[in-house]
Protein backbone atom coordinates (compact mmCIF):
# COMPACT_ATOMS: atom_id res chain seq x y z
CA UNK A 1 0.00 0.00 0.00
CA UNK A 2 1.16 3.74 -0.94
CA UNK A 3 1.42 6.07 2.27
CA UNK A 4 -1.15 8.59 2.43
CA UNK A 5 0.39 12.14 2.02
CA UNK A 6 0.11 14.17 5.37
CA UNK A 7 -2.82 16.67 5.43
CA UNK A 8 -2.25 20.16 5.44
CA UNK A 9 -2.20 20.87 9.12
CA UNK A 10 -1.29 24.47 9.12
CA UNK A 11 -2.96 27.74 7.45
CA UNK A 12 0.65 27.97 6.03
CA UNK A 13 0.46 24.84 4.36
CA UNK A 14 -2.97 25.04 3.21
CA UNK A 15 -1.70 28.82 1.40
CA UNK A 16 1.14 27.04 0.13
CA UNK A 17 -1.24 24.38 -1.37
CA UNK A 18 -3.49 26.64 -3.33
CA UNK A 19 -0.76 28.88 -4.39
CA UNK A 20 0.64 25.61 -6.00
CA UNK A 21 -2.62 24.55 -7.33
CA UNK A 22 -3.22 28.07 -8.94
CA UNK A 23 0.50 27.86 -10.43
CA UNK A 24 -0.03 24.52 -11.80
CA UNK A 25 -3.41 25.68 -13.22
CA UNK A 26 -1.80 28.90 -14.66
CA UNK A 27 1.07 26.71 -16.51
CA UNK A 28 -1.80 24.78 -18.06
CA UNK A 29 -3.53 27.50 -18.87
CA UNK A 30 -0.31 28.71 -20.87
CA UNK A 31 0.29 25.53 -21.98
CA UNK A 32 -2.70 25.42 -23.59
CA UNK A 33 -3.11 28.66 -25.59
CA UNK A 34 0.68 27.87 -26.82
CA UNK A 35 -1.34 24.61 -28.01
CA UNK A 36 -4.32 26.80 -29.23
CA UNK A 37 -1.78 28.91 -31.04
CA UNK A 38 0.53 25.99 -32.83
CA UNK A 39 -2.69 24.73 -34.47
CA UNK A 40 -3.53 27.81 -35.50
CA UNK A 41 -0.90 28.33 -37.10
CA UNK A 42 -0.82 24.81 -38.58
CA UNK A 43 -4.35 25.54 -40.00
CA UNK A 44 -3.43 29.07 -41.25
CA UNK A 45 -0.03 26.80 -43.02
CA UNK A 46 -2.22 24.28 -44.25
CA UNK A 47 -4.27 27.08 -46.43
CA UNK A 48 -1.43 28.62 -47.54
CA UNK A 49 -0.27 25.65 -48.71
CA UNK A 50 -3.77 23.84 -50.18
CA UNK A 51 -3.95 27.59 -51.75
CA UNK A 52 -0.39 27.33 -53.51
CA UNK A 53 -1.71 24.07 -54.52
CA UNK A 54 -4.56 25.70 -56.06
CA UNK A 55 -2.84 28.11 -57.71
CA UNK A 56 -0.32 26.08 -59.04
CA UNK A 57 -2.99 23.27 -60.31
CA UNK A 58 -4.53 26.52 -62.37
CA UNK A 59 -1.26 27.51 -63.89
CA UNK A 60 -0.83 23.58 -64.98
CA UNK A 61 -3.89 23.90 -66.10
CA UNK A 62 -3.41 27.67 -68.07
CA UNK A 63 0.11 26.04 -69.60
CA UNK A 64 -1.40 22.90 -70.55
CA UNK A 65 -4.15 24.56 -72.73
CA UNK A 66 -1.61 26.70 -74.39
CA UNK A 67 0.41 23.84 -75.13
CA UNK A 68 -2.17 22.34 -76.64
CA UNK A 69 -3.04 25.67 -78.20
CA UNK A 70 0.68 26.22 -79.86
CA UNK A 71 0.85 22.25 -80.78
CA UNK A 72 -2.67 22.42 -82.95
CA UNK A 73 -1.01 26.02 -84.78
CA UNK A 74 2.14 24.18 -85.30
CA UNK A 75 0.24 20.85 -86.87
CA UNK A 76 -2.21 23.08 -88.86
CA UNK A 77 0.83 25.11 -90.24
CA UNK A 78 2.78 22.34 -90.64
CA UNK A 79 -0.49 20.36 -93.08
CA UNK A 80 -0.27 23.96 -94.93
CA UNK A 81 3.29 24.25 -95.44
CA UNK A 82 2.82 20.41 -96.95
CA UNK A 83 0.00 21.74 -99.35
CA UNK A 84 2.08 24.80 -100.38
CA UNK A 85 4.80 22.19 -101.20
CA UNK A 86 2.61 19.59 -102.57
CA UNK A 87 1.33 22.85 -104.97
CA UNK A 88 4.56 23.85 -105.46
CA UNK A 89 5.88 20.39 -106.64
CA UNK A 90 3.02 19.78 -109.11
CA UNK A 91 3.49 23.23 -110.33
CA UNK A 92 7.11 22.68 -110.62
CA UNK A 93 6.14 19.09 -112.65
CA UNK A 94 3.48 21.20 -114.78
CA UNK A 95 6.20 23.39 -115.82
CA UNK A 96 8.89 20.33 -116.37
CA UNK A 97 6.15 19.02 -118.92
CA UNK A 98 5.92 22.66 -120.46
CA UNK A 99 9.81 22.68 -120.90
CA UNK A 100 9.71 19.83 -122.37
CA UNK A 101 7.26 20.28 -125.20
CA UNK A 102 8.67 23.31 -125.99
CA UNK A 103 12.23 21.84 -126.10
CA UNK A 104 10.68 19.20 -128.41
CA UNK A 105 8.93 21.58 -130.36
CA UNK A 106 12.28 23.95 -131.23
CA UNK A 107 14.08 20.31 -131.70
CA UNK A 108 11.75 19.05 -134.53
CA UNK A 109 10.85 22.47 -135.43
CA UNK A 110 14.60 23.65 -136.26
CA UNK A 111 15.84 20.17 -137.26
CA UNK A 112 12.90 20.18 -140.15
CA UNK A 113 14.80 24.08 -141.00
CA UNK A 114 18.00 22.77 -140.77
CA UNK A 115 17.31 19.35 -142.53
CA UNK A 116 15.98 21.29 -145.12
CA UNK A 117 18.26 23.26 -146.74
CA UNK A 118 20.91 20.27 -146.96
CA UNK A 119 17.78 18.89 -148.88
CA UNK A 120 18.22 21.31 -151.65
CA UNK A 121 21.59 21.77 -151.88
Amino acid sequence: MSIPAAAPSSSQDWANLIDRVRAAAHRTREVEAQAQEQEQRVHELLERVREDIKLASERVRTAETKAATVQAQAEQRIRAAEERAEAAEERARIAEDWLKQVHEAIVNEFSILTEAPSKVA
